[in-house]
């Protein structure tokens, strides 16, 4: 468990905490998240003493920080940052068990350790445990930085913004492992982003920060229901239109879809979907105007004689514009096999796709609208 008692802390004469007081149970995922500069990466770092408190009290399992070696206490901590900070000279299972060997874990054990871990984040060691840092995306060097923090057990572990150079595919993948590692593993695990919605995705407890101070500290579904200031009702992004104003489809759209154009060749397309783990692809014109889509199913089918893909492009999906209501697309995805509209900017250019899953942000900003109304 982990308490703040009354701590504070100032820069010169600039106050950065103002006499926060909270407590962390044990197993649970709290979020750190406000305005830049409201102090929430300042508290992070109080808990394995990078940054040290003018007064009050950080307790670990009711053990005062102040009063432990640095060192020791670091090393039963786990730490994730944004940088990731790899050592690029040594290999992944190296890289994992740095904490373990410098605990003179035994070789055995180190390799236990390695290879029990990366099967738990779908990266098995006979593939990856020797290969070195530049060999691997930025979304595998971000699971092994997550790894070695997990690596000796550490009953707490730190998270400052570690997704936030990621692209939005990757993200997701990896918020949805930290948060199944967490629960199997029963880490205490306390995470800084900027992101509410990654704050509602992981969090069983979210602190919003302003100014030095906590605002509110909720579980997520409370914090939605009863924001307790403006700025966590904008921080959640509330609507605060009039119940019968239009839900754009633009708002609430994905523009990651994965596009080509119609000079592409069969086998690059079948490739491109291979590599990124889809069955579809939008194609454009030489103008970057939507033509269709092209799927692995008629590649399968009628492509292997083919050189390229304008043969095999279908208007099959359903297409709405940016400026029309998004609730007309979540209608025709309930009622409708498809698992996605394709959203085209005024010159027919593709602005982005609205899937079964956008679909909850709608739902959920319907339902926030009402509420602001009553």
């Amino acid at each position: 468990m982990i308490e703040f008692e009354h701590v504070s802390k100032s820069y010169g004469k600039s106050p950065i905490l103002r006499d926060l007081s909270f407590t962390v149970p044990d197993g649970r995922f709290l979020v750190l998240i406000g305005p830049s500069g409201c102090g929430k990466t300042t508290t992070l770092k109080m808990i394995n003493r990078l940054i040290e408190p003018d007064s009050g009290r950080v307790l670990i399992n009711g053990d005062d920080a102040a009063k432990m070696d640095p060192v020791e206490l670091r090393r039963h901590i786990g730490y994730v940052i944004q940088q990731i900070g790899l050592f690029p000279n040594m290999t992944v299972a190296q890289n994992i068990t740095v904490v373990p060997r410098l605990m003179k874990t035994g070789h055995a054990e180190c390799e236990r350790i390695a290879r029990e871990l990366l099967e738990m984040v779908n990266l098995p060691y006979d593939q990856y445990a020797e290969k070195y840092p530049n060999e691997l995306s930025g979304g595998q060097q971000q699971r092994i930085g997550v790894l070695r923090a997990l690596a000796a057990s550490p009953p707490v572990v730190l998270m400052d913004e570690p997704f936030g150079a990621l692209d939005p595919m990757t993200r997701e993948a990896l918020q949805d492992e930290v948060k199944k590692l967490q629960k199997k593993l029963h880490k205490t695990i306390v995470f800084v982003t900027h992101d509410m919605g990654e704050a509602l995705r992981l969090a069983d407890n979210i602190l919003f920060m302003e100014g030095g101070r906590i605002v509110q500290m909720a579980p997520p579904e409370e914090m939605l229901e009863h924001p307790a200031s403006d700025l966590v009702r904008s921080f959640l992004g509330r609507q605060t239109a009039q119940e019968d104003a239009p839900i754009l489809a633009g708002e609430f759209m994905k523009t990651n879809a994965y596009r080509v154009s119609m000079d592409r060749g069969v086998l690059e397309c079948a490739a491109l979907m291979a590599r990124s783990g889809v069955d579809t692809l939008l194609v454009t014109d030489e103008d970057d105007k939507y033509l269709g889509v092209v799927t692995i199913k008629s590649i399968r089918l009628y492509g292997r004689n083919l050189s390229s893909i304008v043969p095999l492009i279908t208007k099959d999906p359903h297409t709405v514009r940016v400026d029309e209501d998004a609730r007309e697309s979540m209608d025709y995805l309930l009622n409708s096999n498809d698992n996605y509209v394709v959203v085209l900017n005024p010159d027919d250019t593709i602005a982005g796709i609205i899937t079964k899953n956008s679909m909850a942000h709608v739902v959920a900003s319907a339902l926030w609208g009402e509420a602001a109304e009553s």
